[in-house]
Formats: structure tokens, sequence, C-alpha cells
């Protein structure tokens, strides 16, 4: 991208705004925005909203270490979810849809899917922090739990690619500011 895409204007806010604005509109106890790059220009775009944000410091050493620093920072003992900052076509009721099944289910992970593809948010058990902490950073990320606990995850089937959709290029996003 050349530049901070959370950072980016997305309708009458930054890209990171939206996401958090749709979290906080969902039925979280708790939202946790953990930042790195680019960290005290963020904590700025969010310090109005009551949110807990957490530094992580090795960021650079990818995602991973992005979900283990919340995961750390949690103060619940049910369930968290993990969501991408660069997924603001997803809507805080396409996230409550995710929970509401998520509560409806016995299984201890829950993620939304469309045409057969998972996408996020994903909600877990609590008790599945432990195994995210233990990744370690060449282990393929969170998404090897989908392999190791097949059988304990519960798809949401939705009707609408917004769980999947991300920004990764600037062509992404010149696609997303017209369709938003």
């Amino acid at each position: 991208m050349g530049e901070p895409k959370q950072l980016l204007p997305f309708g009458e806010s930054t890209i990171v705004e939206t996401v958090v604005d749709r979290m906080l509109g969902a039925k979280f106890d708790e939202v946790i925005v953990v930042v790195g790059h680019c960290a005290g220009q963020i904590q700025e775009q969010l310090s109005e909203r009551p949110v807990k944000i957490v530094f992580n410091p090795d960021y650079h050493d990818g995602m991973l270490t992005s979900a283990q620093a919340g995961i750390r920072a949690l103060n619940i003992s049910d369930a968290f979810a993990l969501m991408l900052v660069d997924q603001p076509f997803i809507t805080s009721a396409l996230i409550d849809q995710v929970i509401d099944a998520y509560v409806q289910t016995d299984s201890g992970i829950a993620l939304p899917s469309y045409n057969y593809k998972r996408g996020h948010p994903v909600i877990f058990q609590r008790q599945y922090g432990d195994d995210v902490l233990a990744l370690g950073v060449e282990s393929g990320g969170v998404r090897t739990l989908f392999k190791r606990y097949a059988d304990d995850i519960h798809y949401v089937t939705v009707d609408t690619d917004r769980v999947l959709r991300d920004i990764d290029y600037r062509e992404d996003y010149e696609r997303a500011l017209k369709e938003n």
C-alpha cells in the first residue's frame, strides 16, 4: 500500500475506525485493539472510543503475535473473537450473527462461511486461547487450529462475501471506496 492501510480514509472516518465502530456496535463485552506499526497514530484515531489498546512489540513477526498479544490482554473467561483491521465490510449485524450462532452451538469455534470459504470474525471458547499462545511464528498461525480442531467448528453460513473481503492492495482500497 505504501502507507498504513488502517489509517486510510474510509467513509466519514478511517478503515480502523470503521472496523472498531462495527465491533463496538456488536454484542461484544469488550473490544481490544492490538497495535504495532504506527501505534501512536492509531491510538490517537481511537482515543474517543471505549476500547482497550494493547501494543504488540513483536508486530513485525506477523499477525499471530498480534492475536497472542490480544489474548494475553483478555479479562474474560468465556470466549473471544478475532477480527482483522482490513475488513471494513463486516457489519455489526454480521458480527452478531456469528456471535448468536456461537452461543447456540456446543462447538468451541464458530466462524462465518460464504460459498464454503472461511471468513471473519472467528469466535473461540477461551480454552483455545492457550492453543493460540502456544503457537510459534513458523506454525502457520491460528489457521492451524482449524485443522487440529475441525470437529469443534460450527460454520455459520452467511449470504454475503463481506466476511471474506479485505483490503490488501491499492486496487482493493479503490474498489472499496466506490462500494462504500
